[in-house]
């Protein structure tokens, strides 16, 4: 009995040994597990963010990428490994820069943000790619390394916009060619007209004002006219425009008086003088006193206009005639 009563205590004793070796393994199962989830969602907190500012871009503009990585804590949490240039189709690079920050979250704390920012060129119309970019980091904190790999990026290159710069420029530019081209065309037809009247100045004589006056009384005014009325009418007229135009004498308004004492003034031979006042001495009293007109009377004062335009119409050729040979 007490030999069975042994063996029952050694198996016992067994059992409990064993039971306490594989509870303490189970201890340490557990505890790995957790180590090893706390070390994974502490390396997914670092984010890796790849975009363009426009998914459609002008060939004269440029394009816009952006490659960001964000983490909640310090900026020291993560070593970020130098990112090369991503492979590009129908764009080339221009130029890059990067930018460290820090904004504030909600529970006080911060999120650390490093950007890097390209600029890149169109070539063409059509579809340019960007490939995806890989970022190797490494934890600070666990010391583990790891990578994030971004998706490729498509960016439509559409048709150039005006360029607002050049476009001024070339609007001054043109503006001014134009105002140029109109002031020396205006400056050749001023030139070739004040050349063309100096021509045919040179060619047509002037014909002084005696003569046209000649010519006027000849087409208007019938000597021998039945309507004598009428005819002293237009003599008197004509006669009175020639002296104003010739003269500076207002002789439709003047009296006939004031007009004999205006040809007292005016540099001519005395005879003619003369002859003048007894025209117009004539025509009053032929218009005021209500005298019948005698066809001898209106046949003289025809006849002494007429030899008074002749004369200066000689007068005026005769002076032309000795300026041309002085």
């Amino acid at each position: 009995m007490e030999t069975e009563k042994g063996k029952y205590l050694f198996y016992l004793i067994g059992f409990l040994c064993l039971f306490s070796f594989s509870f303490a393994q189970s201890n340490d199962t557990v505890n790995t597990a957790d180590t090893t989830q706390y070390s994974l969602q502490e390396i997914q907190k670092i984010q890796l963010r790849t975009y363009v500012e426009s998914s459609k871009v002008p060939q004269n503009r440029p394009v816009i990428f952006h490659v960001e990585l964000s983490w909640p804590g310090d900026l020291s949490r993560y070593r970020i490994e130098p990112v090369s240039q991503p492979i590009l189709t129908n764009l080339i690079l221009e130029g890059s820069g990067s930018e460290n920050r820090l904004e504030p979250l909600e529970n006080g704390k911060f999120k650390a943000i490093k950007s890097l920012t390209y600029r890149f060129k169109p070539l063409e119309m059509g579809m340019a790619y960007i490939d995806g970019v890989t970022v190797k980091y490494v934890d600070s904190v666990t010391g583990k390394e790891d990578r994030l790999t971004s998706q490729r990026v498509m960016v439509e290159i559409v048709e150039p916009l005006p360029d607002q710069g050049q476009g001024g420029v070339k609007s001054f530019v043109f503006l001014f060619l134009i105002i140029a081209f109109l002031v020396i065309l205006g400056y050749f037809l001023f030139m070739y007209f004040k050349k063309k009247k100096e021509a045919r100045q040179a060619i047509e004589p002037v014909v002084p004002l005696s003569e046209i006056y000649l010519n006027r009384l000849a087409q208007e005014v019938d000597p021998r006219g039945t309507n004598l009325d009428e005819m002293v009418t237009r003599l008197s007229k004509i006669f009175r425009e020639y002296l104003d135009q010739e003269y500076g004498i207002r002789s439709r308004e003047s009296s006939t008086s004031e007009i004999i004492e205006q040809l007292q003034k005016i540099e001519m031979d005395e005879s003619s003088r003369m002859n003048l006042e007894m025209v117009f001495k004539k025509l009053d009293l032929i218009k005021f006193a209500g005298k019948n007109i005698d066809p001898a009377d209106f046949t003289n004062i025809y006849g002494t206009i007429e030899t008074f335009l002749l004369k200066q119409k000689e007068s005026y050729y005769s002076t032309q005639a000795g300026a041309k040979e002085a």
